[in-house]
Formats: structure tokens, sequence, C-alpha cells
């Protein structure tokens, strides 16, 4: 690193928005994961209930007795052992005819992990039905699978208001499909799922306090006059401006790396780490690609990385633009959350995927790799995941130069 980019860097670090934005993430990282804590539950026989970590550890013995392969006698152990638990008089209350809690803690609860995916997988689409079980027997297991691909046939096959899939956008996401490896890895899940559940909220409090500092890069040697001695200096508008555009990148990039691995660390260190090979199927049953957990998890990780960088681009733009950094801070928050507010189409796929690009949106890698959404770019389709890092990753790349161009151009009153 060189003088003047590490100059630079120091100037962000040793603001006081630099210690605001670290107090914040704290604040947020024991919040998060305290709430997550507390909010646990599992219940045990004699009408009592584990909480908190003891709820997790519960949960963590009873589906680790499930890991392995999802196949089709796995399946019907767990649906005979339900109607088995049910066909006893002595686990049913005999007035509401539903399962006493005690026999539910005591038996049905160990198989929760399951019985989940067997509702979800035997449900119509877009429906959930808790009774369904009552339906089927074990010799229904080895339809689970084709249960599944009956559903995301559905899907594609429906109508949609905003339009429909295409028939090659239905054959692209049918040969998704067959490619996802059967039986899936089971395993215990509740740490990587919670990881992925709450990634989008913590990328975006990154990318608002990356905003908040980065936002005086330029817009601070403005309004503290330091603009006409920097300009007129002898690399003012040449390697200064470099150093500046460096230290804003090695910037986010720490900011970054350091808090989303402290948010997946602690997760992880409170939860376990168990589940990482598993299918991601197991997460989200009708998701299209055939990754692991711990691969949908690095995907969320760089796109997020990647939506930071171009909430910092945008950033730095506004910053060689306005003379103040809190203006810079006000549309930087504007654009970063004002996505938010802007509601699907009910009419247009085209428009549903241009909303999907801002930067709200563009930071939930999750949820573009749960879903089945493609773009049609020179010929290609191109799934959602791979579309918005490469529209990030240019958006980056193009404003950049106009940071330093607004900057290196800004005439001294």
């Amino acid at each position: 690193m060189d003088t003047l980019t590490r100059f630079e860097l120091r100037k962000i670090i040793k603001r006081k928005s630099f210690l605001l934005a670290v107090l914040i993430l704290l604040v947020l990282l024991v919040f998060v994961t305290m709430i997550n804590i507390f909010s646990e539950r599992m219940p045990q026989a004699a009408e009592r209930t584990a909480t908190g970590l003891g709820a997790i550890r519960l949960e963590k013995q009873y589906d680790l007795q499930h890991a392995g392969a999802l196949d089709a006698k796995k399946i019907a152990g767990a649906i005979e052992r339900y109607h088995n638990v049910r066909g006893n008089p002595d686990n049913m209350d005999p007035k509401s005819k539903v399962i006493t809690d005690e026999a539910f803690a005591k038996y049905e609860i160990k198989d929760f992990l399951i019985l989940n995916l067997i509702r979800t997988a035997f449900s119509p689409l877009n429906e959930y039905n808790h009774y369904i079980l009552d339906d089927l027997t074990p010799s229904d297991a080895v339809h689970f699978y084709d249960k599944r691909t009956e559903k995301v046939k559905e899907y594609l096959n429906m109508d949609y208001t905003y339009g429909n899939y295409s028939a090659q956008d239905k054959s692209y996401f049918l040969k998704l499909n067959e490619k996802i490896s059967t039986p899936f890895k089971l395993n215990y899940k509740s740490g990587w799922e919670n990881v992925l559940n709450n990634a989008s909220g913590m990328i975006l409090v990154i990318s608002f306090v990356m905003c908040i500092c980065i936002a005086p890069i330029f817009a601070g040697e403005y309004q503290s006059g330091a603009d006409a001695v920097i300009l007129s200096s002898r690399y003012g508008r040449s390697k200064l401006i470099y150093a500046k555009l460096k230290a804003s990148i090695l910037f986010t990039t720490g900011l970054y790396s350091l808090s989303i691995l402290s948010y997946i660390l602690i997760t992880l260190g409170v939860y376990g780490w168990e589940g990482w090979n598993s299918n991601l199927q197991i997460l989200s049953l009708l998701a299209p690609f055939p990754m692991t957990v711990l691969e949908a998890c690095l995907w969320t990780v760089v796109i997020g990385y990647l939506g930071c960088l171009m909430m910092m681009s945008i950033t730095l733009v506004l910053s060689s633009r306005l003379k103040s950094p809190f203006p810079v801070m006000i549309w930087s928050i504007v654009i970063l959350f004002g996505s938010m507010f802007i509601p699907y189409s009910k009419s247009s796929r085209t428009m549903n995927h241009f909303i999907q690009l801002l930067p709200n949106k563009i930071m939930d890698g999750y949820d573009a790799i749960t879903h089945y959404e493609v773009y049609h770019l020179f010929g290609h389709i191109l799934p959602r995941h791979f579309v918005v890092v490469g529209v990030a990753f240019i958006v980056t790349v193009l404003l950049l130069p106009v940071a330093y161009r607004g900057f290196k151009k800004h005439q001294v009153a």
C-alpha cells in the first residue's frame, strides 16, 4: 500500500463516523444474536419447554439423528412413526382429537425436520398443509422426489399477471432441477439457515455504515476548504484521487469482510456448523440450483460484497459532486433503502427484473438463488444471481472514473 493510500485510509478510520459505524455494527450483531437465541423454543416432556441455548442443543440432538441420505426408507420410517404415535389413544386428546403436548414433545418433535419436508413436498403448491400426513402411508415415501418435481412443473406452468415463463425458461429450469442430486443430504441446519435468512439485512446495514464512512471522502474536502490546497498541489488531480478511490475500496472490503465474517462465525458458534454439505433444497425445497448450503452461503456473501462495492461507487460519485458530506449521506441512504418501497409490478416481468437490480434487491443473494428468475441477454439465458453479480461489478467499474473526474474537474470557488 502506497503512502497516499495509507494516509487516506487512516483519515477514514479516524473520523467519528467510523467509530459510530463500528458501534452500530457491534450493537446489531449482539441484538440479532440475542433475539435469535431468546426466540428459540423446544417442547419437552412433562409439559416443560426448553428455551434459548437449551432449545438449540435439543434441536441439534434430534436432527443429527437423521443425518445422512434422505431416502425412501428414512421418509417411510418418519411417516410410520407419525401414524403409530397418533394411532395410540393415549397420545391423543379425547376432546380435540389432536395429539397431546406430552406426546408431541416425547415423540413427534424428534422427527420434525423430516416431517416438515414431507408436508412441504406433498402439500398443494403455495400451501402448507400441516395435516397432509394423515392422508399418507409409508408406501408414499417413494413419491417424495416425484412430488417435488410435480410442484416445480406446476409452478413453472402457472399463469402470472406479470407474464408467464416461456418454453425456453421452463426447459432451462427443468434441466437445472434434473442436476440436483438425490436423495438429498440431510443434516441439522439451523445454523446455516439463520445465517442465510438474516444475511440480506446484515449486508444492508454494512452497506449503510459504509456509506456514512465514505461520504466525506471528497465532500469533506469541499466543506473544510482543503480542496483548494489539494487540487493546486502537484498530485492533487491525479495520484491523490487514485489514493482516495483505493482507500475507499480497501475500507469497504475490510469493513464488509470483518462484519460478515463476525456475523457468520457468531451465528454458527451459537447454533453449530453442521449441515454445510447438505443440499440447498433442505432449506428451500423448490430451490432450482444444484448447490450445497455452503455454496449458497458463499454466493450470498459474494453478491453482498459486490452490492456494497456498487453502493460505495455511487456514494463516491455523490461525494465528488455535492458540497458537504451530509447530503451525500442522505442521498446514499435514499438510494440504498428507497427500493424497499418500490413494489413489484403485477403486469410486467421485465419491470420486475429491473427492480431486482436496484441496490436494496441486488444484495439479497439468497433470494436470487432460491427463486426462478432468469434474464435473456444476447441470446443466452442467465440466472438472476449471475446477472446481479455482473451488474454490480459493471456499475462499480463505470462509476469509479465518474467520481475521479468529478473531483478532478472541480472548480475551487
